[in-house]
């Protein structure tokens, strides 16, 4: 697909494959600063992007809480300048070994327009990943924050396509393959030009292509994790695929992957999963449909572009992984639904009269 595009502004490679993977299989969650170190040696990446800990220290003011911008399981990230670039620095805790070293051994693999871009990491005092800073949030905080304004449709669109396709990338064009295992809304990164990447490879895992199920640990996100992983911690692409459907129903409705009753309660607690198979399996699904799409669209959506993003969900998230489609299928299906979008935009007397002039 001529949209994607490797980034390579930085060069980072990994030149033992297999030794890494051994390192990788070693780590626990006991070890130490200098075992983290001589682990991290073994994913040989370009000198230019391994700070020093001063440099991280002096461009956060000490990791001042101004510089301060979000907070994630597994550390706090703050926002700096460094290297002529705007960067996100995420500090995180020793006994996030494993997945420090996990991130590290994808993104400096991984090149592409839709996957966040590593800048270079530094394992002194603590545990550090440096970022390119991408500037306008996560999805999550754009469908259901107070600080941004309401996504179109066409946008909305735009970043189920972007996400899709860097999905993609690791599903289908990386040797081995990357299985992301937490794609979520508040992993989905916002530029200022409103286009998505894919954030957060701490849970990922590698498996060869076209092999079977692995089974792992259970780790991940309530609401987005498929029945097979949790009942039996079978993990293939499709756990990805799965995940991924909730985030356009999310697109769709602009509610929580869960959706708790207004008081708060667990109780009575709805995944968007049930909600949206309760309307599609309704005697009248379109009225069904109508009472889950986001307030915030208004009527400025076409109604034969939802109902198509909502069977592409639905078949997302299938119970059977068999069953569910590969995201190669998804990007397909999405670039027509993005077209769809633009072409309905385009038909929208007050966009046409904005771009007149009128």
């Amino acid at each position: 697909v001529t949209n994607e595009v490797c980034q390579g502004s930085i060069s980072l490679l990994l030149e033992d494959r297999e030794t890494s993977t051994i390192l990788m299989q070693k780590v626990t969650s006991s070890a130490t600063q200098a075992d983290v170190a001589s682990l991290a040696a073994g994913i040989t990446v370009d000198k230019s992007v391994e700070f020093t800990y001063q440099e991280l220290f002096n461009a956060t003011e000490g990791f001042n809480i101004t510089h301060k911008i979000g907070q994630g399981g597994f550390g706090a990230v703050y926002y700096a300048e460094l290297v002529g670039e705007k960067a996100a620095i995420k500090k995180m805790d020793m006994q996030a070994t494993q997945e420090f070293l996990a991130e590290l051994k994808v993104l400096t693999h991984v090149h592409h327009l839709n996957l966040v871009r590593l800048i270079g990491y530094c394992t002194e005092s603590s545990l550090f990943l440096v970022y390119e800073f991408v500037e306008n949030g996560n999805l999550s905080q754009h469908l259901r924050g107070t600080d941004y304004e309401p996504l179109s449709w066409a946008e909305r669109v735009r970043i189920a396509l972007d996400s899709a396709r860097g999905l993609e990338y690791i599903h289908e064009h990386t040797v081995p393959v990357y299985i992301h295992r937490d794609i979520k809304s508040a992993n989905i990164l916002i530029d200022k030009n409103t286009r998505a990447k894919v954030a957060d490879f701490g849970l990922t895992k590698l498996t060869e292509v076209g092999g079977a199920s692995l089974q792992t640990r259970v780790v991940g996100t309530f609401g987005y994790m498929p029945p097979e992983y949790v009942r039996y911690g079978d993990i293939s692409r499709k756990v990805d695929v799965y995940a991924f459907g909730v985030v356009l129903y999310e697109l769709i409705s602009g509610k929580d992957a869960i959706v708790r009753p207004t008081d708060g309660s667990a109780s009575g607690s709805r995944g968007l999963v049930y909600l949206f198979e309760e309307a599609l399996t309704a005697l009248d699904p379109k009225e069904g449909l109508q009472k889950l799409i986001d307030p915030k669209l208004g009527d400025d959506y076409p109604v034969d572009a939802i109902l198509m993003m909502t069977h592409l969900a639905n078949a997302c998230t299938e119970e059977d992984p068999k069953l569910r489609p590969t995201m190669r299928s998804v990007v397909v299906a999405l670039m027509t639904l993005s077209s769809m979008s633009e072409f309905w935009d385009m038909k929208n007397p007050g966009l046409v009269n904005l771009m007149s002039g009128r």
